[in-house]
């Protein structure tokens, strides 16, 4: 089960707080995953560091196929964002929800975090409440820690 593997100290962020809100506390805490919580702690949406450096980057950097030619963007790697990008609520850049149950099993956690593109997933109770977050390295630990036969595999959970 994820549970084995998750943490339950998870830094989370409200929906009208500002981007700029975001990346101090994604910067405070060195995290790339921040969950988007309401007032009773139910998960109703994702930001990652990939959606906010997305926001940031210039447009013409997720266009190029082949980037191998260029050593250096210069002048480009310290632009700042405008405040009307940082001022705007998370709401309007958060990713939908997506999370594993707690009874989840890790091989579960480990295919949604691939086939979603993240580091990191929330988990949640049955009723939605953020409950912990699990990292794609704790998940493959756990795995290489059976491996190793360190962990009891009698609750097989794939």
């Amino acid at each position: 089960m994820i549970e084995l593997c998750m943490k339950t100290e998870v830094v989370t962020i409200w929906p009208d707080q500002t981007l700029r809100q975001a990346v101090e506390l994604m910067v405070e805490k060195h995290i790339g995953t921040l969950p988007v919580v309401d007032a009773n702690h139910r998960l109703i949406g994702l930001l990652t560091i990939t959606d906010l450096l997305g926001l940031f980057m210039p447009d013409f950097v997720n266009l190029l196929d082949q980037i191998d030619f260029v050593h250096d963007f210069g002048a480009l790697e310290n632009v700042r964002p405008q405040a009307d990008v940082v001022d705007q609520p998370v709401k309007t850049v958060m990713r939908k929800p997506i999370a594993i149950q707690r009874a989840g099993g890790l091989l579960r956690a480990f295919a949604e975090i691939a086939r979603h593109d993240l580091r990191d997933l929330p988990v949640v109770d049955e009723h939605g409440v953020l409950v912990g977050i699990a990292s794609q390295v704790d998940i493959g630990i756990t795995f290489l820690n059976r491996w190793l036969g360190k962990l009891d595999n009698t609750n097989q959970d794939t």
